[in-house]
């Protein structure tokens, strides 16, 4: 063995090291300003500030969020990107169908509130004495109940919950996609894979108890 063989190896220096990440951080900010700049967060977020308060006056946010993630996918344009952009755009419809919901749903509540503070004075007022909370709250179940069941079979309830629902959906069907583009990026098992298994796993369940019971039988034939 040589001499040079019996040095031992130089240690690595850590002020170089960091000279080396400080000298790589600029590139690496420019790379993440690029990829801002290339997305349609920075749209988003512009229309965002534009309405804070929210869009409950029309669904022209979403709908253009909507039309510009489903237009022509280009190369340079990510596909988590755009799902990103869709589910955030069924968000806004989320928000704007409770937002509806909640003020079909408010108005009856408001109104019973009214008629049983109307009602507790009249009986306060008079020589009569003030009902207990039992009796109070069975003249307050008697008129919520005149006021919500009613408000319930309007076509306006049921058509705010109908569209609530079917927003809650589709929000949960673009959460959905999100979730599996990102575990495909990091490679790991998405929801469907989690299906096919458990779909493969409940077929082949049935053919096992199938086999048992022909089994069962054939020996149950035998021994007659």
């Amino acid at each position: 063995m040589s001499e040079k063989d019996k040095l031992p190896a130089a240690e690595p220096d850590p002020a170089l090291d960091w000279a080396k990440l400080w000298q790589a951080m600029p590139e690496s900010s420019n790379r993440m300003v690029e990829a801002w700049s290339g997305s349609m967060a920075p749209f988003m977020l512009a229309r965002l500030s534009e309405k804070p308060a929210g869009f409950g006056d029309g669904n022209e946010l979403s709908a253009a969020i909507e039309r510009m993630a489903q237009g022509p996918r280009l190369a340079d344009v990510w596909d988590i990107d755009r799902k990103m952009t869709l589910a955030f755009g069924a968000w806004i419809e989320m928000r704007q169908r409770l937002a509806s919901y909640n003020a079909v749903a408010a108005a009856p509540w408001t109104e019973a509130s009214k008629r049983f503070r109307e009602t507790m004075s009249a009986i306060g007022t008079g020589a009569t004495p003030p009902p207990d909370w039992r009796e109070a709250f069975a003249k307050w179940s008697e008129i919520s109940n005149e006021e919500l069941i009613p408000n319930q079979r309007t076509d306006g309830f049921l058509q705010a919950q109908k569209e609530l629902l079917q927003a809650g959906l589709q929000l949960r069907s673009r959460q959905d996609d999100v979730a599996e583009a990102a575990s495909m990026m990091v490679g790991l098992s998405t929801r469907k894979d989690f299906d096919d298994v458990t779909k493969q796993l409940t077929e082949l369940r049935r053919e096992v108890r199938a086999l048992s019971r022909q089994m069962r039988d054939q020996k149950t034939e035998a021994a007659r």
